[in-house]
C-alpha cells in the first residue's frame, strides 16, 4: 500500500499522445511537484507528454513502485501478471468490464484478485478512477490534477463521480488522500482505512460506500480509528430497495439490508451521513480539536423565523435545547429590551448596540454551566460573491474571542446550504470554531460531533445462566422448532416463556388445563409445523374439560404427537423480540412493537449482539410504541425491567448459541404491569 501512496517512481501503461485521460495524469506529475520518476509504457512511442515511454515495463531501467493501467480490459491481466513478476508493489487499473459486468467479466476480476493476493500485490480497482495522495503528490489518476495544499482528511470512494463531487467542494474540506476503490478487486475499504489509520497525517476518514466486502474486517479498522482519535463519516447508499439493487448492478455486490448497516456503524462509532453535503459538513466539523460534553446546545438568532427553523431541525438530531440558568436569564434581561424573551433559542432582534451587545451576549451564554454548545445563526449568503475576504472575517471575530476564552463548541451556522466560502470554513478551524453551511446538514454534523465525544462501546456482563442444560437442549433441535422443545430451550436460559404442558391424550390434556386454571390455550405439539395458527392449529379461550376432549380431537386430526396446554395469556401491550444471523453482517438482535404496530409502522430496533449497560432500555426506548409501555390514557405503567431483563437474557443466550442459529423469533411477548411473558417461540439452527 505505501508504495502506491508515496511511490518514488511510476509507470503509466497505456500511455499516448491521443489518450486524453493518460496525458493529462502524465502533465499532473510536474504540476503537483512529484519528485520521482514517471514513466510512459507503449511499444508505438519513445516519449508521451515529456515522460520517456518503453514498449514495456521489463524494458524500463528500473523497477517502479507504482504502474497506472489503461488499457482494455482484455489486456489488463497480462500487464498485471507482468508487474508482479517484476517485483512492482501495486497498481491502478481504471477498466470496466469486470464483475459489474455479468459473468465473464466476473471471472476475469477472480482471476486477477487471485494472482494479486498470492503475490501480496496491492491493486486499485478495477471500474476506478484512482487514488491520488496530496500528501506526496502523486496521482495514479484518471486526468488531470491540480496543484493542492493537502489537509488532514482522507476519502475512500465505490464511486468515480461521487469521488470527482467531493474532491471538488468549496466547503472547506481539504483532502490528505481520494481514492475512487471502484469494484475493489483486491484493495477494498477495509484496507484503506487500515491504511489511513495509521497514516499520521490522516485525521478524519470520510467514505462513500454503496457495500462493505468485508464486513469483520472494515469494522475491526473503524474500531482501531475510534482508539486513535480518527473520527469515521461515511455516506451509504443503497437505503432503499431501488437504490440497494442500483449499487448492486453497479459494484457488482449484493446489499444487505440498510437497517443491519445502521446498527453496525452505531455500535463502532462510525458517523453516518445522510446526504453528501451532511457528509462534507460533517468531514469540516470532525476537524475541531474539541468535542461538546453533551448535546446541550444554545441558538442564538435575530430571527423568530429562524427559531421556528432551528428548532424543527433540532429535533430531528440528538441535540437539544435547555433553558438558561436563573442567573444568565438575568444577565441577558438586563441587555434585550422588554419585548424579547430570554428563552433558549433566543432571539434578540430590536437589542440596540449591536457591536459592543452582541459579544457580550455571547459570552454571557456561553458562561452558563447548562450549555455546551453555542450556535450563532450567520447570514453569510446576504452577503453579495464578490464581497471582499476581509469582511467575512470580521464576522469571525468576537466567535474566535468566545472560543479563546471558553472551552464550549463555537458555531455559526448559515442556515443556506452552501453559502459559507471555503476558505471562511478554514480559517473558522484555525479559530476553534465551526463555520458550517446549510440547516438540516450542520445541525446533523453538530449532532455527530457530539457523537463523537462517546466512549467505545464496552460489552456489559452478560445475565448468568445454565449452559450446559441450555446446551443439551439445544443440540436435540436439528431443525426449524416451535412449541416444547424450543420454550423448554429458551426457558432453560432464563427467558420468561408461559408455562406449557405437552399432553398426548385427552384425559392429559384435561389435566394440564385443571392444573393450569381455565380459560386455556390449545396447540398442535408437532415442532416442525412453525406457523400453526395458518393451518388451524392453535385454540384459544377453551373454557371447560369438555372443550378440551373436543379441541384434541381436532388438534390430532391436524398432527399426531399430542397438543401443547398453555394457559390465557393477556397483556397490556404486545412486542416482539428474535434474533437473526446475517451470512455477510453478523448477529443481531430485534425487538419491536407487536401486533398491528409491528405491521403499520414497521417499529423495530435493532442492535448486534453484545449489548452494553442500558442499551436494552435505549432498544425500548426508540420504539414509537414506547409509550404505550409507560402507560397512556390512564392506563397504568407496564413491567418494562422485565422486558429489559428479557432482551438482555436474549442476548446472553445469542452471544454463547448465536454462531450455531439463523434466526429467533419471540412473538408475541405479552406485557402487564407486573410481568414480561414470551407466548411463542420459534427457533431456527444454521442450515
Amino acid at each position: 500500500m505505501k508504495r502506491l501512496f508515496r511511490p518514488k517512481s511510476i509507470a503509466v501503461v497505456g500511455a499516448s499522445p491521443s489518450h486524453q485521460w493518460l496525458k493529462k495524469s502524465i502533465l499532473s506529475f510536474p504540476d503537483m511537484g512529484y519528485e520521482g520518476k514517471v514513466y510512459a509504457v507503449n511499444p508505438r512511442y519513445s516519449e508521451v507528454a515529456g515522460a520517456p515511454c518503453f514498449p514495456s515495463l521489463s524494458d524500463i531501467p528500473e523497477v517502479p513502485d507504482a504502474i497506472l493501467i489503461g488499457l482494455n480490459r482484455d489486456r489488463v491481466l497480462p500487464v498485471v501478471e507482468e508487474a508482479i513478476s517484476l517485483g512492482i508493489g501495486g497498481a491502478v487499473v481504471l477498466a470496466i468490464g469486470f464483475a459489474e459486468a455479468g459473468e465473464i467479466g466476473r471471472e476475469r476480476q477472480q482471476r486477477m484478485r487471485q494472482i494479486s493476493l498470492d503475490a501480496d500485490f496491492a491493486l486499485v480497482g478495477p471500474n476506478c478512477q484512482g487514488l491520488v495522495d496530496f500528501t506526496s503528490r502523486t496521482a495514479l489518476y484518471m486526468g488531470k490534477v491540480a496543484a493542492y495544499e493537502p489537509g488532514v482528511v482522507a476519502l475512500i470512494s465505490q464511486s468515480g463521480s461521487v469521488t470527482t463531487a467531493l474532491t471538488d467542494n468549496n466547503r472547506g474540506v481539504r483532502w490528505s488522500q481520494i481514492v475512487s476503490a471502484g469494484n475493489e478487486a483486491v484493495v477494498d475499504s477495509a484496507d484503506l482505512l487500515r491504511y489511513f489509520v495509521d497514516d499520521p497525517g490522516v485525521k478524519v476518514i470520510g467514505a462513500f460506500l454503496e457495500t462493505i466486502r468485508d464486513p469483520e474486517r472494515f469494522f475491526a479498522e473503524c474500531d482501531r480509528a475510534k482508539a486513535a482519535g480518527k473520527p469515521v463519516v461515511v455516506l451509504k447508499s443503497g437505503t432503499s430497495e431501488a437504490g440497494a439493487q442500483a449499487a448492486a448492478a453497479h459494484s457488482g455486490a449484493l446489499a444487505a439490508p440498510d437497517r443491519l448497516y445502521d446498527a453496525l456503524f452505531a455500535r463502532h462509532g462510525v458517523h453516518r451521513a445522510r446526504s453528501m453535503e451532511a457528509l462534507l459538513e460533517t468531514l469540516l466539523a470532525m476537524q475541531l480539536d474539541r468535542r461538546p460534553r453533551s448535546n446541550r446546545m444554545a441558538s442564538i438568532t435575530a430571527s423568530g423565523g429562524q427559531i421556528e427553523l432551528i428548532l424543527d431541525q433540532t429535533d430531528k438530531t440528538d441535540l437539544t435545547h435547555v433553558p438558561f440558568t436563573p442567573d444568565t436569564a438575568a444577565l441577558l434581561r438586563k441587555r434585550l429590551p422588554d419585548f424579547l424573551a430570554t428563552t433558549n433559542p433566543l432571539d434578540y432582534w430590536g437589542m440596540d448596540d449591536l457591536e459592543n451587545n452582541h459579544p457580550a451576549l455571547l459570552h454571557e451564554i456561553a458562561s452558563d454551566p447548562n450549555i455546551d454548545i453555542v450556535l450563532s445563526a450567520a447570514g453569510f449568503s446576504s452577503y453579495p460573491t464578490n464581497t471582499d475576504r476581509g469582511e467575512l472575517e470580521e464576522r469571525l471575530i468576537p466567535h474566535k474571542a468566545l472560543a479563546a476564552k471558553h472551552d464550549k463548541v463555537v458555531v455559526m451556522l448559515d442556515t443556506v446550504d452552501g453559502t459559507v466560502p471555503g476558505e471562511i470554513a478554514e480559517s473558522g478551524l484555525k479559530g476553534n470554531i465551526l463555520v458550517l453551511s446549510g440547516l438540516s446538514e450542520g445541525l446533523e454534523a453538530l449532532s455527530h460531533l457530539v457523537a463523537d465525544g462517546k466512549a467505545a462501546h464496552k460489552m456489559a456482563p452478560a445475565p448468568a445462566f445454565d449452559v450446559a442444560k441450555t446446551r443439551a437442549l439445544f443440540n436435540a433441535i436439528k431443525a426449524p422448532s416451535s412449541g416444547m422443545p424450543t420454550s423448554d430451550l429458551l426457558t432453560a436460559a432464563g427467558l420468561p416463556v408461559v408455562e406449557s404442558r405437552h399432553a398426548l391424550s385427552a384425559d392429559a390434556a384435561v389435566r394440564a388445563a385443571s392444573e393450569l386454571g381455565y380459560p386455556v390455550v390449545m396447540k398442535v405439539a408437532d415442532p416442525s409445523l412453525l406457523h400453526k395458527t395458518e393451518v388451524g392449529g392453535v385454540l384459544v379461550g377453551v373454557k371447560d374439560a369438555l372443550a378440551v376432549t373436543d379441541g384434541f380431537d381436532k388438534l390430532s386430526a391436524i398432527a399426531p404427537g399430542g397438543v401443547v396446554v398453555q394457559p390465557m395469556m393477556a397483556g397490556d401491550v404486545e412486542l416482539f423480540a428474535g434474533f437473526t444471523n446475517h451470512e455477510e453482517l453478523g448477529p443481531f438482535l430485534i425487538v419491536g412493537t407487536g401486533g398491528i404496530w409491528a405491521e403499520l409502522f414497521d417499529d423495530v430496533s435493532v442492535r448486534p449482539v453484545g449489548l452494553a449497560a442500558g442499551e436494552a432500555r435505549a432498544m425500548l426506548e426508540s420504539l414509537k410504541g414506547y409509550p404505550l409501555l409507560r402507560g397512556v390514557r390512564g392506563k397504568p405503567a407496564c413491567d418494562i425491567d422485565a422486558v429489559v431483563a428479557l432482551i438482555e437474557k436474549l442476548d446472553a443466550f445469542a452471544r454463547e448459541f448465536g454462531d450455531k442459529i439463523a434466526a429467533i423469533d419471540l412473538n408475541p411477548i405479552m406485557v402487564t404491569p407486573k410481568a414480561a411473558v414470551i407466548v411463542d417461540t420459534l427457533v431456527i439452527p444454521k442450515g
